[in-house]
């Protein structure tokens, strides 16, 4: 049932105005490994053709030299966005060499850690840095576990999408409802885990010299009967240190606060890895609880872009919140891109409600309801007797679902007054019966295939499903990654200091916040 606050929010904004002035801008950051064709991680260096990782927007690698991220601008519809995405996917596989890309959240099978190599940079300060970061991180967690994959949703409003709300837009005004909007995504991430959750199964490699409660699956996978996603539970791309935290996001000042506490807190574990290795080279840029703002672990992050080397919490700060990352989106292996038109505006309904429902303050009580759930659903969420906890008591998803989806309904028949298509993608989505996790489960039982042999099967399916295209339509990302190879030269040939002196440099500016 929709509750009489949310119809009073929906009718005040419809009111103002605030749908038909409405301007989205969303963009995606796409993960995915390189692996050959027996399904091996990659052991060859990033692709020459798709320009240097360190300096071209459009592709870069994440924690592995063989995971490859594909990055694109933001666009004001979501077809935009997915043709932009889908054209990246056929620029990147001319390059890729006989090699694929693992459509799976969850990571191929390994023999060792030492398969997964650390991406690699250059040898300019801000290169060896981000090289820096990912050795702790290796250190800290394992290199296998920084393999996970997923889509990072990036979304924001234009400035004058704000003006029908207020009399006076501030940034203060914007910060405020962009933290709500996190606040109501964290409440209602179960929906996200329902719709989006494609990780119920791993390699038994996953979890190499890992304890964990997951079951066995044939001779060489864990699973859980009922899991949506394995990638978002305690196994999964995490860390239990972060929990001490307690972040809360009621205010931005109390978020940098917590972020800051996370980063100058050392911890033992940490400590003893060491700052340096034997030969005196960097192996960490802190001991504390996060090396940098972006080793938090949470499904959504406030974010505000700036010039290399300015730290991400100086810049929220100094500037405010420009845009959300959603992180809590797994791989759908069925779709090439891994996702698709319709999810995408299913997330941009999702988002919407999130911002025009009320958004109290999250006690710390709530942030232990709110751990409780998520634990639920990604261990047990496609159980059908599965309870949540709402508003202290513990209620029927089924109910819960009700509620949300009639809610949502009237938010995208709202948002077609902004562009059409919302209310047919949602229809469309609530109308699938079987979610991306239970067919995964599905197919694996059809067809008596380990995960290894069904997710090298699907890849190559999915694969197959690019192409190569049209070189000639790929001139901008062909110039793109050529200039990227200029400016990688260019920053390399600059003055530089020594290293731990530019780690020690990096780390004084985040003081200077304290």
């Amino acid at each position: 049932m929709t509750t009489d606050a949310f119809k009073s929010s929906l009718r005040a904004h419809q009111e103002k105005g605030f749908f038909k002035g409405l301007k989205i801008l969303r963009g995606i950051e796409r993960e995915s490994l390189r692996v050959d064709d027996k399904g091996n991680v990659s052991q060859k260096n990033h692709p020459i053709k798709l320009g240097s990782p360190l300096t071209n927007k459009d592709i870069t690698t994440d924690f592995s030299e063989a995971l490859i991220e594909l990055v694109t601008p933001t666009f004001d519809s979501a077809d935009k966005l997915f043709n932009h995405l889908s054209d990246l996917h056929k620029f990147l596989y001319t390059a890729m060499d006989g090699e694929i890309l693992w459509n799976f959240s969850m990571p191929c099978a390994f023999n060792n850690e030492k398969e997964v190599r650390i991406a690699e940079y250059g040898t300019s300060n801000t290169g060896m840095l981000k090289h820096i970061y990912r050795k702790g991180l290796r250190l800290r967690y394992g290199s296998i576990m920084q393999c996970v994959s997923g889509i990072h949703y990036n979304f924001s409003l234009s400035k004058d999408s704000w003006a029908p709300l207020a009399a006076s837009t501030s940034q203060e005004f914007i910060d405020d409802a962009y933290l709500g909007m996190i606040r109501n995504v964290k409440r209602n991430f179960w929906f996200l885990l329902e719709h989006f959750g494609a990780s119920p199964i791993a390699h038994e490699s996953y979890l190499l010299d890992r304890s964990h409660g997951l079951e066995e699956y044939g001779e060489e996978d864990l699973y859980l009967p009922n899991a949506t996603s394995l990638r978002m539970s305690d196994v999964g791309y995490q860390s239990s240190f972060q929990d001490s935290l307690k972040i809360s996001y009621n205010n931005l000042d109390e978020f940098l606060k917590a972020i800051l506490k996370g980063i100058n807190t050392p911890t033992k574990k940490f400590q003893d890895i060491g700052l340096v290795d034997n030969d005196g080279v960097p192996q960490q840029i802190s001991t504390g609880i996060l090396q940098i703002e972006n080793e938090l672990y949470d499904i959504i992050r406030p974010k505000r872009s700036g010039p290399s080397g300015f730290r991400p919490a100086t810049l929220l700060k100094n500037q405010g919140i420009e845009y959300l990352e959603l992180r809590g989106i797994d791989i759908n292996p069925f779709i090439p891109q891994g996702i698709n038109e319709n999810k995408i505006k299913l997330l941009d309904v999702f988002l919407m409600h999130s911002l025009i429902s009320d958004s109290p303050f999250i006690s710390e009580e709530e942030i232990d309801e709110i751990k409780s759930n998520q634990r639920a659903m990604v261990t047990n969420g496609r159980s059908r007797d599965i309870r949540l906890i709402r508003n202290g008591s513990l209620t029927a998803l089924s109910k819960i679902r009700q509620d949300l989806h009639e809610e949502l309904a009237q938010t995208a028949n709202a948002m077609d007054e902004y562009q059409s298509g919302h209310l047919d993608a949602f229809n469309s989505e609530m109308s699938e019966k079987c979610s991306p996790s239970q067919r995964i489960m599905n197919d694996l039982e059809s067809l008596n295939l380990s995960f290894k042999e069904y997710g090298l099967m699907q890849s190559k399916k999915i694969a197959a499903m690019h192409g190569e295209g049209d070189i000639d339509s790929f001139e901008k990302f062909i110039d793109d990654a050529e200039a990227s190879i200029k400016d990688l030269k260019n920053l390399e040939e600059s003055a530089g200091i020594d290293i731990n002196k530019y780690v020690e440099l990096y780390n004084s500016k985040l003081l200077e916040e304290k």
